[in-house]
């Protein structure tokens, strides 16, 4: 317990020295063993899949809101970019690599003690389920006919924390990995595929948000609908249509006044049935907007 309690120490301390936004994100080293997830997991090169892949190898499974049981020997190579520090993404993590991103549902708390946001990570995916929840691709469990949160047990065997440079396996071969923990910024307002930003971290610039000057991002006081405890504000001065600010009210800052002025807002980039969604990870990702 007491190494326990020394490790999370480390990680907060690193977490407050650090930045959320475009930096190549540094995460603690736990060296060989980290006291946390399964370390006899070997990364291996032959059996690697990527995000784009099991997107498109379930792709009717996600968008049917359905689930499916990987019974497949894969793995995932993956960055942390979103966690459950601030209180605005609950019982989940979100990942991605250089293909895209996907929520990963846990039935655990205070996650981001050890994958703060930067730590590479090596997911086992056999035995695992995936599928859609409001047509978004998640990892996790089944759970009442359809798509939830895996035991925190299940995902400790089948995750292991792994440094900047790490080795997989392939056959005979072992070939030293690099994953570069920068998220990608992503400006919502040029036309693109929104699609491939699911999972992502993304940045919109230079908006407004409904409710500026007079409102906090997410009042219990009736003055806004609440959606699973969560308040939902327009997002205006963006091409993208349906796009919203999605705000728990348990999150580090639901009582933040709204910007009466422009912002710029980082974010987890998540899909609910047709409406787009950013989580704010922290306070500091919205940021006063500077013009050039």
């Amino acid at each position: 317990m007491k190494k326990t309690r020394i490790y999370i120490a480390l990680v907060l301390g690193a977490l407050c020295l650090g930045s959320c936004m475009d930096e190549d994100w540094k995460a603690p080293d736990f060296g060989d063993n980290p006291p946390y997830g399964n370390n006899e997991i070997v990364p291996n090169k032959a059996v690697q899949t990527t995000i784009a892949e099991l997107k498109t190898k379930y792709a009717s499974v996600i968008t049917s809101n359905g689930y499916k049981l990987i019974e497949d020997d894969l793995q995932l190579h993956a960055v942390v970019n979103g966690n459950d520090q601030g209180g605005n993404l609950y019982k989940q993590i979100s990942i991605q690599d250089e293909t895209g991103g996907i929520i990963v549902g846990i039935n655990a708390t205070d996650l981001y003690a050890f994958m703060p946001v930067g730590q590479k990570i090596v997911i086992n995916l056999k035995g695992l389920y995936i599928g859609g929840y409001g047509k978004m691709a998640q990892l996790g469990a089944e759970y009442n006919g359809g798509m939830g949160r895996m035991e925190q047990g299940i995902w400790e065997k089948s995750v292991r924390l792994v440094g900047d440079e790490f080795t997989s396996t392939n056959g005979d071969e072992t070939t030293t990995i690099q994953m570069t923990a920068k998220a990608d910024t992503i400006d919502f307002s040029a036309p693109k595929d929104h699609n491939s930003m699911i999972g992502r971290i993304v940045k919109i610039s230079n908006v407004e948000i409904s409710g500026e000057g007079t409102q906090t991002l997410a009042p219990e006081d009736g003055s806004v609908r609440l959606t699973s405890n969560c308040a939902n504000r327009n997002i205006k001065g963006t091409e993208a249509k349906d796009i919203v600010l999605r705000t728990s009210t348990y999150s580090d800052f639901a009582s933040r006044p709204i910007p009466a002025g422009k912002v710029d807002i980082y974010g987890v980039c998540t899909y609910y049935n047709g409406t787009w969604q950013i989580l704010m990870r922290t306070n500091s990702d919205m940021v006063e907007h500077v013009s050039e």
